[in-house]
């Protein structure tokens, strides 16, 4: 049965750089809502972007996903994924095509996310997040309940260890 994984953390914990890693893992597809949003030149979404501008992309998402799993394909989310409601509904998608869906959540602290926020500022290797923007979210990220089938990724491994041990026997037992 194939899976969509979902992940699911605050800005700068590294789901950017651990779904392109997946990617290359388990070769399946990439939805970034950052670049839907980028396409339809909405700016980025540290910068702040209107609920119905958001709203417009996640259904634009859902239509790549029914797409994607028109073709049978993994696939990995990379967004926020900071509400339950919308995980539920990225989970419905998902039950309607047949596919196993799992949370792939980020576990960072954010004394290290304010870390690589401060390097970011210095380095501009990434877009940043504005103060505001970033407070918000972490006032209404919704905590990931355990009946969310969760894969915890943390700092207790490297991204490779990671994908080797934890990804490798979670996707051979599906």
């Amino acid at each position: 049965m194939k899976t969509l994984y979902l992940l699911c953390g605050l800005a700068f914990c590294g789901k950017s750089t651990l779904a392109k890693a997946i990617v290359d893992y388990l070769n399946c597809a990439y939805v970034s809502l950052d670049d839907i949003n980028k396409e339809r030149k909405l700016g980025f979404g540290g910068d702040g972007i209107p609920v119905e501008e958001w709203e417009n992309t996640h259904q634009i998402a859902i239509g790549i996903l029914e797409n994607l799993m028109q073709l049978e394909q993994d696939i990995i989310l990379d967004d926020t994924n900071c509400f339950r409601w919308l995980r539920d509904r990225f989970r419905e998608v998902a039950k309607r095509h047949d596919y196993k869906s799992k949370v792939i959540y980020l576990d960072v602290p954010l004394e290290e996310i304010y870390i690589r926020m401060q390097m970011n500022e210095q380095t501009k290797k990434r877009q940043g997040i504005k103060k505001e923007i970033f407070a918000e979210l972490i006032q209404n990220f919704h905590l990931l309940q355990e009946a969310e089938n969760i894969l915890l990724f943390n700092n207790e491994y490297t991204i490779k260890d990671w994908l080797e041990t934890q990804l490798h026997s979670t996707f051979n037992n599906l």
